[in-house]
């Protein structure tokens, strides 16, 4: 009945992780030569060494906007941006026309939510090399 129970526990934590597989640690420098000093380690680790989210860096979006300009018969009645479905009728009973105006495409850039001296939640991984999770709200307040 032991062994039962010993494969029904290892069965249920298989792939469990446990809290005490991440560590914390400090960002010395962000973004161009990370180092983080991981608590209890005598030096910080650099940027060969470290792994972060995608989530943590800057983040490029490519996007592309329509704007048009909206009749109501022959009167102008705006611009808008984006794209609405031509069809739908005034309260005048009269269905308005987009007239497309002009094409914006570009990149949006989201920049990462780091900055040097943030607290981290770190995870040891082989080769010591840490994956860097995001930042310890719990002990830095922000």
């Amino acid at each position: 009945m032991l062994r039962e129970a010993l494969g029904l526990w290892k069965e249920k934590i298989t792939g469990h992780i446990d809290a005490r597989d991440t560590e914390r640690g400090t960002l010395l420098s962000w973004p161009d030569n990370p180092k983080v000093l991981v608590d209890g380690d005598p030096n910080p680790y650099e940027k060969e060494r470290l792994i972060f989210a995608e989530y943590l860096q800057d983040r490029k979006v490519e996007a592309y906007f329509e704007i048009g300009q909206y009749m109501e018969g022959e009167e102008v009645k705006g611009s808008v941006t984006g794209v609405l479905a031509n069809g739908v009728e005034y309260e005048s009973g009269a269905t308005y026309e987009q007239v497309p105006r002009s094409f914006l495409q570009g990149t949006i850039v989201i920049p990462s939510p780091l900055k040097a001296g943030d607290r981290l939640i770190v995870s040891r991984l082989t080769g010591q090399r840490y994956y860097v999770h995001g930042k310890d709200v719990m002990n830095s307040g922000g």
